[in-house]
């Protein structure tokens, strides 16, 4: 092996981070060095890049809105991100933005699309400000992962709850007006984190694709469906299989993992696997609103949305929306389900998404 070119990526506010290619004699991986502001090591990944990457969409005003760089949190997991307030005198409704499952920077940067940034332009542009911020397990992957009390309210619920504290302290945002936008696994921890919100931070809470029931029950779905479209070779989908079905075991224990559980932390499994979200929903009070792709093979429609309403049939402060033509990540394709090659090609999620999550929130902010 040796060392290749060498290269200063991108600085946020909380890493200097710098580039350097590993070459081995067939092939060349990029790693990823994290810099802390005394120039010391604080963490490191393989690099990933995906070319092209959607542009922003038409219906961004940079010329609306200003971006502000932000960290949230301290110690040794403070995290980056991005606070966009429409220009004006204020104070304005907020948005904190919660990824899905995996590693995902601030704009949800999945493949060739960035969900969260279409997101975050969009609502700005339409008065509304935005809140998102590198998942920890993005910024801080080594030091989160290696963590032998890593679970789902480490990795999701609590780093959200702490942007609804640090928005307190803006001066142009309107403390009574904080919302969380939650895509997939965010989204089905939603109310997890309305159940921690003890200081009663937030106003309502938008679910974007997220789970009615068990993570391990959509994945399961997930991998037939990929399966079935041969996505998925025989002895992979067989192997997958027998794994997330060990999380349905009753017995299934983080002290005492079944023998050949081989998907990582059980510790972090057994924080997830009973989370249901509909069924947790089903007693709060806050206001939901409940947004799905009809074309979403990872969280599909058919499944999931007869859940939450069955769950949530006796509240009056739930709204739906549908969009026939959508994936996972909200963008357009055509035929009833998606497949995973969708992603490889840049898209932005439409306006109308964003205009329905606008005059969801405003019209609860008068």
């Amino acid at each position: 092996m040796e060392i290749g070119e060498v290269t200063q990526k991108e600085t946020n506010s909380v890493h200097t981070n710098v580039e350097i290619k590993l070459v081995f004699e067939q092939f060349t991986v990029p790693l990823l060095i994290k810099l802390d502001p005394s120039g010391k090591i604080d963490d490191f990944q393989l690099s990933m890049s995906f070319s092209p990457v959607a542009e922003r969409p038409s219906y961004s005003k940079p010329e609306s809105f200003v971006d502000k760089e932000v960290v949230v949190g301290s110690g040794a997991f403070p995290l980056p991100g991005t606070l966009s307030v429409p220009k004006g005198k204020g104070p304005f409704p907020v948005v904190i933005l919660v990824q899905g499952s995996g590693a995902t920077d601030q704009d949800e940067t999945a493949f060739a699309l960035k969900p969260f940034r279409d997101l975050a332009e969009g609502l700005a542009s339409k008065g509304i400000a935005v809140l998102r911020y590198n998942k920890r397990t993005y910024e801080h992957g080594l030091k989160t992962q290696s963590s032998p009390f890593y679970t789902v309210d480490k990795e999701t619920t609590d780093d959200a709850l702490l942007v609804t504290h640090f928005l307190k302290n803006e001066p142009l945002i309107d403390k009574n007006q904080i919302y969380i936008l939650g895509h997939s696994q965010g989204g089905m921890m939603l109310p997890k984190m309305i159940e921690k919100d003890q200081n009663q931070n937030i106003a309502g809470a938008i679910v974007m694709g997220g789970p009615a029931r068990t993570i391990q029950d959509v994945v399961l779905d997930q991998f037939e469906y990929l399966f079935s479209i041969g996505a998925m070779k025989p002895d992979e989908y067989k192997f997958y299989k027998s794994q997330f079905e060990l999380l349905n075991d009753p017995n299934f224990s983080s002290q005492n993992p079944p023998k050949g559980f081989y998907l990582g932390s059980a510790v972090f499994w057994d924080s997830i696997r009973k989370v249901k979200a509909a069924e947790m929903s089903k007693e709060q009070k806050t206001p939901l609103l409940i947004i799905q792709g009809e074309r979403d093979y990872q969280v599909q429609s058919k499944i999931e949305i007869p859940l939450w309403k069955e769950q949530l049939k006796e509240r009056d402060n739930v709204d739906y929306r549908l969009y026939p033509k959508l994936n996972h990540f909200f963008t357009e394709g055509d035929g009833e389900l998606s497949k995973p090659d969708e992603y490889y090609s840049p898209a932005n999620i439409p306006e109308y998404v964003i205009n329905d999550i606008a005059t969801w929130v405003q019209g609860r902010s008068k």
